[in-house]
C-alpha cells in the first residue's frame, strides 16, 4: 500500500515538474524573443503587441500551494482558501485541474492546480493580464474561429470567459474539450497546449 502511495506521489510531483517547465519555457521564449526581435513569437492576426502584467500586474506570480491532497471533492474550497478569490468554474485535465477564479461571476485569472496542492497560473494570465481591450467579444470569438477552422477543423466553440485583457473560449473537437485564449489588445492567438485530455467538470 506504501509503495503504491509512493508511486503516485512521484508520479504527481514527475508531472508538476513537467508542466512547471513546459509553462515557464514558453514565458521564457516569448520574453526572449520579443526582446529580441520586437514582434510576437505566438497568436494570429495581431497587429500589435501587449505584454502586460509580466512582473508586476499579477499577484499570482507568489502563489506556489503547499503540500496536500487535493482531489474533485476538496479543490473548490481549497482553491478558495489559498487564493482568496471566488471559484467560477473547474475542470479536470490529465495533467491537472483548469480553475477560473475571479470576483462574485466576474473571471479574473486562471490557474492550474494539482493533486498535491501546487498551484501555478496559466501563461496569459501572466502575460496579458490588463491589456487595454480594444477588441470586442464578437471580434475575439470570429478570430477564434478562423483559428480553429485552419488548426482544428470541425471544432465548436462551447464556453467564452472575459478576463482582464484577454478572452478564453473552451471549444469541443470529437470527444475532447479543449481552450484557446484571444488577446483583447491585438487578437493574437495562444492555444493552451498543456492540459493534456479532458476528463470533465467539477462540482464545487
Amino acid at each position: 500500500m506504501n509503495s503504491n502511495t509512493d508511486m503516485e506521489n512521484k508520479n504527481t510531483i514527475l508531472k508538476v515538474v513537467t508542466i512547471t517547465i513546459v509553462v515557464a519555457s514558453i514565458v521564457a521564449i516569448v520574453v526572449f524573443t520579443q526582446a529580441m526581435w520586437g514582434g510576437p513569437t505566438y497568436g494570429w492576426g495581431s497587429e500589435a503587441n501587449w505584454w502586460g502584467g509580466m512582473m508586476g500586474g499579477c499577484p499570482m506570480m507568489g502563489w506556489w500551494g503547499g503540500i496536500a491532497n487535493v482531489n474533485d471533492s476538496n479543490v473548490g474550497e481549497y482553491v478558495k482558501q489559498r487564493t482568496g478569490y471566488d471559484v467560477i468554474s473547474i475542470e479536470k485535465y490529465s495533467n491537472s485541474y483548469y480553475v477560473i477564479i475571479g470576483i462574485g461571476e466576474k473571471p479574473q485569472y486562471e490557474i492550474l492546480v494539482f493533486p498535491n496542492g501546487f498551484i501555478h497560473p496559466e501563461p496569459q494570465s501572466m502575460m496579458w493580464y490588463g491589456a487595454p481591450m480594444r477588441i470586442t467579444e464578437e471580434e475575439a470569438r470570429s478570430i477564434a474561429e478562423r483559428w480553429l477552422a485552419k488548426y482544428f477543423p470541425g471544432a465548436e466553440i462551447e464556453e467564452a470567459y472575459v478576463f482582464p485583457g484577454y478572452y478564453t473560449f473552451h471549444f469541443k473537437i470529437g470527444g475532447d474539450m479543449q481552450m484557446l485564449s484571444v488577446n483583447g489588445y491585438n487578437g493574437a492567438v495562444w492555444f493552451h497546449s498543456w492540459h493534456g485530455k479532458y476528463l470533465g467538470e467539477v462540482e464545487h
